[in-house]
């Protein structure tokens, strides 16, 4: 088949939606990208956490040098509570680097949207159209039709939306399966929000005790942070509990911010050195509010023509660092499923141009979303009950906390026993590649290796 019968369109253009299109490039699937913002690479967001699973997936597609040179591994984390009292450390980073060969490393999402987008070819990188916001969807016959604000409409075969938390895609789609009379139909407000999070940036050169890798996190009632430090500037994001838990969403205001840090001023955030949350506002280079939304989508998917990935299908509290990169990881279970379809597709006519039917698609993106199901439910339960830990929602979440955790033979026994279950991580199955993570627990579905 060729690929200028088979389109998908990609809704985002964030790490997910960019991932997605190194993806189709290499599957030699056609696509574009809409992102509504002016710029694909823009300077805005709280910094990302890469783990071992995403970092496999970005080495493969050939991001290894780039993202080493923007990027520093973490180590040991720190941890205190509100008071500035020793916590105990935790080894998490030090265990991913010994059970899957490299560390965790901290980067800005400005540097991993730019390593993505240089890393296209000038050809996918012309399929990347900024300014494009979305205003509806429609299907055909033989696909969808998008219609964004300014006019424009584009066909496609597919489309994968990749916009995010209150992605405008997944509403189009529920839409669209009410007025089919679909069963298949997602609650209107999936995601609950507990927690309110502010993330600040701001230059390392504060404070003696920033060194790039440097991480802490700050723990108490109803609030915890988490700090990363990279070569010039440390991101800190800090979640409060709300009052009360809201499926609503929340626009918060600059003095809904200036609140919060009146409220927290002097918060230490750093272990034996005197660094506190008003330090940092005060030298902070961006700053910004947000909700932390947490859930998953019941249906991934909708007819064959439409499908989530990422923060549209899923939502975690950063505590864990595990949103961005499952949605990578989605991207591979998703594009190796359409290149399977395709290619069958391919043989079964005989090299007759030929596209996948809907059905074929559907069962496609069930596949897909069986495939990831239970490692994003799992990966999600997990990281409330970390922010729950860490923010000290109960007596027995304060003792594990304070108690227990701290134990290094506890940190290497869970570490290995998750270790296990990332292991299973999809890779991408249609292009040779070398293994570039490997430690002492080997991967399920292993890198292709190359052909000399």
């Amino acid at each position: 088949m060729t690929s200028a019968q088979f389109r998908a369109i990609i809704v985002g253009g964030g790490p997910v939606g960019l991932t997605a299109a190194h993806a189709l490039s290499r599957a030699g699937i056609d696509f574009l990208m809409l992102e509504r913002r002016p710029n694909v690479v823009v300077d805005a967001g709280s910094n990302l956490v890469l783990l071992p699973m995403a970092l496999r997936t970005l080495y493969q597609i050939g991001l290894r040098s780039v993202l080493e040179s923007v990027s520093s591994p973490l180590g040991t984390i720190n941890r205190i509570d509100h008071r500035g009292h020793d916590l105990g450390d935790m080894k998490w980073f030090e265990l991913d680097k010994e059970n899957f060969g490299v560390h965790p490393r901290v980067i800005s999402r400005h540097d991993l949207t730019k390593s993505l987008y240089e890393g296209l070819s000038a050809d996918a990188q012309a399929k990347t159209l900024p300014n494009k916001k979305v205003s509806s969807i429609n299907k055909t016959s033989d696909g969808v039709v998008v219609a964004c604000a300014d006019g424009t409409s584009y066909a496609g075969s597919i489309i994968i939306a990749a916009d995010g938390a209150h992605s405008l895609v997944r509403d189009c789609m529920r839409t669209l399966a009410l007025e089919a009379g679909s069963p298949d139909v997602n609650d209107e407000k999936p995601f609950l929000t507990t927690y309110r999070a502010l993330w600040l940036r701001f230059p390392t050169s504060i404070s003696s005790a920033l060194q790039a890798g440097t991480t802490c996190e700050t723990h108490g009632r109803n609030l915890a942070t988490q700090l990363f430090a990279g070569e010039d500037t440390a991101v800190i994001g800090l979640y409060e509990r709300l009052d009360k838990p809201t499926r609503e969403r929340i626009r918060f205001t600059e003095s809904d911010q200036d609140e919060l840090i009146e409220r927290w001023a002097d918060l230490p955030l750093l272990r034996n050195e005197k660094l506190t949350l008003r330090d940092a506002y005060e030298a902070k280079i961006q700053a910004g509010l947000i909700s932390l939304e947490e859930g998953v989508v019941q249906h991934w998917s909708w007819d064959g023509c439409v499908v989530l990935a990422g923060d549209a299908a899923h939502k975690f509290t950063p505590s864990t660092a595990a949103g961005c990169n499952n949605g990578i990881i989605d991207v591979v279970a998703l594009v190796n499923e359409l290149h399977k379809v395709i290619e069958e597709v391919h043989v079964s006519s005989k090299g007759l141009e030929s596209v996948p039917s809907r059905s074929q698609m559907a069962a496609a993106f069930k596949t897909y979303q069986d495939a990831r199901y239970l490692a994003v439910t799992t990966g999600q339960k997990l990281a409330a009950n970390v922010t729950a830990m860490a923010t000290w929602q109960t007596g027995v979440h304060k003792f594990l906390d304070r108690c227990i955790f701290s134990f290094q033979s506890l940190q290497r026994f869970m570490a290995n026993h998750e270790a296990s279950k990332i292991a299973q991580t999809p890779v991408f199955d249609f292009f040779e590649g070398e293994e570039q993570t490997a430690g002492r627990v080997p991967w399920a579905a292993p890198t292709t290796l190359k052909v000399n």
